[in-house]
């Protein structure tokens, strides 16, 4: 799992990157002309979506996306384990809620052929970011239990309170 959130680290990257570009350049256009790129802002909106889908991924790989710490810290090893299990739980029934709705989403869009406004695309070809999301955020919350379980996660490598 390092290679794939180490290609999710430089995807995101190089998101961030374009979307500052292109939002800086827009700016520029507006303020030194009466004119602006108006695709811009339907193509920048989009990739922030996939954007904060794949950092909340890597987030839950750190454990760190979902966290109640004020109860979290005062529970001894067992009782964080425990813990993280019931917490994989409901995320991880929610990612997957995620997942069916926007699969169901995109083939919806698939079939009727609707295309974006601005960009002329495809519906589906952004709508598809909230499935691709919500597999990144399903194997990295599995990922981030199985750490916890064997030990290996820092939540879990603290000595015995």
């Amino acid at each position: 799992m390092n290679v794939v959130a180490e290609l999710e680290k430089i995807v995101t990257s190089v998101i961030l990157v374009f979307v500052t570009a292109l939002t800086f350049v827009n700016v520029l256009v507006r303020k030194l002309s009466d004119s602006q790129f108006a695709w811009t802002e339907e193509l920048v909106i989009n990739l922030f979506v996939l954007l904060i889908l794949l950092g909340c991924g890597l987030c839950a790989r750190e454990g760190s996306l979902i966290s109640l710490s004020l109860i979290f810290d005062r529970l001894k090893v067992t009782g964080r384990k425990i813990f993280v299990f019931i917490i994989t739980l409901a995320n991880t029934a929610f990612w997957l809620i995620l997942l069916k709705t926007g699969y169901d989403k995109v083939l919806t869009q698939m079939a009727n052929g609707k295309l974006t406004s601005s960009l002329g695309w495809h519906e589906w070809v952004f709508t598809i970011f909230l499935p691709i999301g919500a597999v990144f955020l399903i194997l990295h919350t599995i990922e981030y239990f199985i750490d916890v379980m064997c030990g290996e996660a820092d939540c879990v490598n603290l000595e015995e309170k």
